[in-house]
């Protein structure tokens, strides 16, 4: 039923699943010296390969992460001792490392490996562990400014900054409790992503206000005199603060001008976003990629066989070519979570390829594609690689459903055509393949009751002719084997020839040919498959993006998409999307089911801290500026927008409304000493520099997540839309809230 070839030899393979919670890279070890044993002992002529090492990629992976995590941690750093000074940057650098090896204790404690969303997570709370102690420092250096003594200084940074940073860290972690929360395959698949924050971000609002006020008493004023200011100095006095005092005074002047502006800017950043490409996982750096093959249905799996072994060796006679797995009859075992084997069809094969360099691929791929077209045309090919999160058969799946097979294959045929007319699709198909053609004998029921033979006789001299009727199991060890009786080769008799296939009469007692009991032969053409989905007869057709066109199914899904939804289609017959739009529907649905109740939960937070309706909704207002700076990003770098992108909008939203917390928070407090006009101006002064700082190394820390395939567009998301929003949010709240606060500045 199914043949294994290795680098053109015959073969068999293994399969070795580890257990929860092993520790990967061990096991892999000890399997790797196992297999060297073995090596030692094999029979001659014996080989033993490895095509996927789950060890060896998971270090690869991990070591490459902590490459990117030792990068943003040094961003980090640098920044904080540039901007903040080598004294507060070295104790906030010190926070952030206390906050890291919690983190990661915690880890341990809890059962949480390291992997590649884990360790991303990592990344992303690292830029964010630093928000909190940079507030607490930035308040007691410009307390002491003010005059006040260390002490004072931090007890009232304190008692003033504790509620504040705990709700709006909170707010930050709740951000990314939908894709935690979901309950499908991608959920389970990102859900690391929030247990990581969840730990990282509370610990570093807990050591603020425990372990850095230390620090800061035990060395960032050490050795020096105490400052000559008194209340009344102006901490922002430098030409920077007065810049902006300036450009925040005219925007407050001209409220309905700004606002009107933000509005033409939001409402063009949303139209560019419907250029902006689509995906919903990207492809895997992993070396690794597959060629489909299927011929014509009912083709015979010893055909298969050649066909392959002869595209499997031309693979192999390739440079860069690593390993060949070449399966027919069926799709390999599962060796990856993302990778689903094709059910069992004598029609077709598939070669796995590893190569010893990804950039490679392409090259073989468009060698592979041109020696099938040249050597095999009735070859239905398409090459894949191998896909970062939950897929499918195929990208692109369109499911006709309706009563008539003939219609079904009609409506086929007409999206089929639709789909092969974009450049940019490979190998389109549909899961019933082709109708086959059949001999079908006519019995004679009255020959039958003269000679004693029925339906069944016929049924069973035809198999035991050409497949072999099974008489028995045999069992060895564990395993039960058919025992199948068939005449030998020279004793069969092919199609051409069906007239003589005995069948045993019993009025007779002896074996009479077929021709005497039937009364003549039809070729007919039949459909050798007929799928159903929810009890109704549904064929798919199927494609993917060829991987040399450099689109994602997003793209082909843009072109093709309003052309089939356009076929007139009849009474009872229907059509919906399968592939990776159902997958992202289905993950975004996951993601949408826990989202409401999250984000509810955020507004309550962000209401109950200043018991005001009005000023969490001005907060709120500020979050859908963040797609100002995001549009641009995703259409500047061409990355497209994928399912990671999606938590990385939910993400951002947290750190805004983290922002404008903080902001909302020091114009309030300010608002008890002074007018609403110097309150606004002052308390955004004020929180300029950390704010600023803030999202300074969050975007610069996120860079070494634009080189992994997987957290790119994240990356993009967060940094393009942090970096634009935080600016706007510095500018535009203020005028929000003074809009929600109609009072006079001159008041």
């Amino acid at each position: 039923s199914s043949i294994y070839h290795a680098n053109g030899r015959q073969a068999v393979t293994m399969g070795v699943s580890f257990i929860p919670g092993v520790n990967v890279i061990d096991v892999g070890r000890a399997l790797e010296s196992k297999l060297d044993q073995m090596s030692a002992e094999k029979p001659a002529g014996i080989k033993i390969d490895l095509f996927y090492d789950q060890a060896a990629e998971v270090a690869h992976s991990v070591n490459g992460f902590i490459t990117n995590f030792l990068m943003a941690l040094a961003i980090v750093v640098g920044v904080l001792l540039i901007f903040m000074g080598v004294r507060s940057g070295i104790i906030i650098a010190l926070s952030l490392a206390l906050n890291v090896l919690g983190t990661l204790l915690i880890m341990y404690l809890w059962g949480i490996e390291l992997q590649r969303i884990s360790l991303g997570a990592l990344i992303i709370a690292l830029s964010m562990l630093v928000d909190n102690a940079i507030v607490i420092v930035e308040g007691v250096l410009i307390a002491r400014q003010q005059g006040s003594t260390l002490l004072t200084a931090i007890n009232y940074v304190i008692r003033r900054s504790a509620l504040p940073l705990l709700g709006a860290t909170v707010i930050a972690i709740l951000a990314f409790a939908p894709i935690g929360l979901s309950q499908d395959s991608t959920g389970e698949y990102c859900k690391s992503l929030l247990q990581v924050l969840l730990i990282s971000l509370m610990l570093s609002w807990f050591s603020a206000l425990t372990i850095t006020p230390v620090l800061i008493k035990w060395w960032l004023f050490k050795g020096q005199q105490p400052p000559a200011e008194t209340s009344d100095t102006d901490p922002y006095s430098g030409r920077f603060y007065r810049i902006y005092q300036q450009i925040l005074h005219t925007l407050l002047m001209r409220k309905a001008i700004t606002l009107t502006v933000m509005a033409a800017l939001l409402a063009a950043s949303i139209w560019g976003f419907g250029s902006v490409r689509q995906n919903f996982f990207p492809s895997s750096n992993t070396p690794i990629f597959f060629v489909d093959l299927w011929l014509p249905y009912g083709t015979d799996i010893a055909t298969t066989e050649k066909m392959a072994s002869d595209i499997e060796t031309s693979i192999n006679g390739q440079p860069g070519v690593v390993t060949t797995i070449a399966t027919v009859g069926q799709g390999s075992m599962r060796f990856i979570l993302t990778y689903s084997g094709q059910r069992q069809y004598s029609n077709y094969a598939q070669i796995m390829v590893r190569m010893d360099d990804q950039r490679s691929i392409n090259a073989l791929t468009q060698h592979v594609d041109s020696y099938i077209a040249r050597n095999y045309p009735q070859v239905n090919a398409s090459s894949k690689r191998v896909m970062f999160g939950p897929s499918g058969d195929s990208a692109i799946e369109v499911r006709i459903k309706g009563p008539d097979p003939d219609r079904l294959r009609l409506l086929a045929s007409q999206v089929g055509d639709i789909l092969s007319a974009d450049p940019a699709t490979d190998g389109v198909r549909n899961d019933w393949q082709n109708r086959s053609k059949v001999i079908r004998p006519q019995y004679s029921a009255s020959l039958g009751r003269e000679l004693g033979v029925d339906k069944q006789d016929i049924d069973n001299a035809l198999e035991m002719n050409f497949s072999g009727s099974r008489a028995g199991l045999y069992r060895e060890g564990a395993d039960l084997l058919p025992v199948v009786v068939r005449p030998p080769a020279a004793e069969r008799q092919d199609a051409n020839h069906l007239n003589n296939v005995l069948v045993w009469s019993q009025n007779r007692q002896q074996y009479i040919p077929l021709s005497n009991v039937v009364s003549g032969f039809n070729l007919e053409w039949e459909d050798p498959l007929i799928l159903r989905r929810d009890r109704s007869r549904v064929l798919t057709v199927q494609t993917d993006p060829d991987p040399l066109s450099n689109q994602t199914s997003g793209d082909i899904l843009a072109r093709v998409k309003p052309q089939i939804d356009a076929l007139a289609l009849p009474h009872g017959y229907s059509i919906e999307w399968g592939g990776d739009a159902e997958n992202s529907r289905e993950a975004q649905q996951g993601l949408f089911t826990t989202l409401p109740l999250g984000y509810l939960v955020m507004f309550v937070i962000t209401v109950l801290m200043f018991s005001s309706l009005k000023n969490a909704i001005a907060i709120w207002l500020t979050v859908p500026l963040a797609l100002i700076g995001v549009t641009p990003g995703f259409l500047i770098t061409g990355i497209p927008f994928g399912f990671m992108a999606l938590i990385g909008l939910l993400s951002l939203s947290g750190m805004l409304i983290r922002n404008g917390i903080v902001l909302v928070e020091e114009i309030e407090q300010q608002k008890q000493e002074k007018a609403q006009q110097e309150a606004i101006i002052y308390a955004a002064t004020s929180r300029l520099r950390p704010i600023l700082l803030t999202a300074f190394t969050t975007v610069l820390g996120l860079a070494p997540l634009l080189l992994d395939v997987f957290f790119q567009s994240m990356a993009v998301v967060i940094m393009f839309g942090l970096g634009f929003a935080t600016i706007l949010t510095l500018l535009v709240l203020p005028v929000i809230y003074a809009c929600f606060h109609n009072k006079s500045l001159s008041q």
